[in-house]
């Protein structure tokens, strides 16, 4: 086990490495897991994802809420809606967090999530921003000394070598994302596919049409069984994209009441009609996906 582990720390350097501290700490409880799982928590209009590897390993994707003006949104939730999320699942301490994109509805929940349940690892997106929520961010990864690496096309991060549980980016394509930021910053949001052993998920941030083109283009390998719908299953959702993942669930992060209009209902009708079952977080609260072999099971969490 521990072999296995070493080999792929020492294909893939610097991200596989920093677990490496880790590793002993987490076996005792590794022994009790015999599988893996993806939350999807509900946190309104935002979005917030943490896999959990059967080491103990973790990775928080987002965490963050829609303020509609308000101060302390952020935090509010982080307090009573994901912490309390992350208590019952087991979670004392996070091994990683990823913001997608620098949005405050992606990341205000990061500083006290980061205090809470330091982080041995930061990946933080290839897009820059002046805003308040995420200077609060970085400010908090620079106080606490967390290490900070700027995600890029190709890095993997290996939670459970043993058990095949590897985090990969994706996208978006570095000398683009730079060019794109200031004209569609969405489209610069990170893109990582998550194995579970043969079970794959693909957490999409809030990329658009320009960001699913680059992926199709791409030639990287986009189909998964759990898609995380770009952009809260806004209408800028490419067909030719959402039939080329042909996810067998599709989690649209979202809140209720939405004035956005999200989720489209063009985009709900082609998921449907691929065969996913869609889960509507802002309708059917947090989701969790358990994964054993090619088997998977959902839950929801009140």
């Amino acid at each position: 086990m521990r072999e296995a582990f070493l080999q792929g720390l020492r294909r893939f350097g610097l991200l596989g490495l920093v677990l490496l501290a880790g590793y002993c700490g987490w076996l005792t409880e590794a022994e009790l897991r015999s599988s893996a799982s993806v939350l999807f928590m509900d946190v309104g209009q935002g979005k917030g994802a943490v896999v959990i590897a059967p080491n103990g390993n973790t990775l928080l994707v987002d965490a963050g809420t829609q303020a509609y003006g308000r101060d302390g949104v952020g935090e509010q939730v982080a307090t009573s809606r994901i912490l309390p999320l992350l208590a019952r699942m087991g979670i004392r301490r996070l091994s990683v967090i990823a913001v997608t994109h620098p949005d405050a509805d992606h990341c205000n929940a990061v500083p006290i999530l980061t205090k809470e349940l330091p982080p041995r690892l930061f990946l933080a997106p290839a897009r820059e921003s002046n805003e308040g929520d995420w200077l609060a961010v970085k400010a908090t990864m620079h106080q606490l000394c967390v290490r900070t690496v700027t995600a890029q096309v190709g890095q993997r991060l290996w939670l459970d070598a043993k058990r095949g549980v590897v985090a990969e980016v994706l996208g978006p394509p570095k000398a683009k994302a730079v060019r794109v930021s200031e004209i569609a910053p969405n489209d610069a949001s990170t893109v990582f596919k998550v194995r579970l052993g043969e079970v794959s998920v693909l957490l999409t941030g809030d990329i658009g049409e320009t960001g699913q083109r680059w992926l199709l283009q791409s030639g990287a390998d986009i189909q998964a069984t759990i898609l995380d719908v770009p952009h809260h299953g806004s209408q800028h959702n490419l067909e030719t994209f959402l039939f080329a993942v042909r996810p067998e669930v599709a989690v649209i992060s979202v809140g209720r009441q939405n004035p956005f209009g999200h989720p489209a209902p063009k985009t709900v009708e082609t998921l449907r009609r691929i065969g996913a079952i869609v889960w509507l977080t802002g309708e059917q609260g947090s989701l969790k996906v358990t994964v054993q072999g090619r088997r998977w099971t959902l839950t929801g969490v009140p």
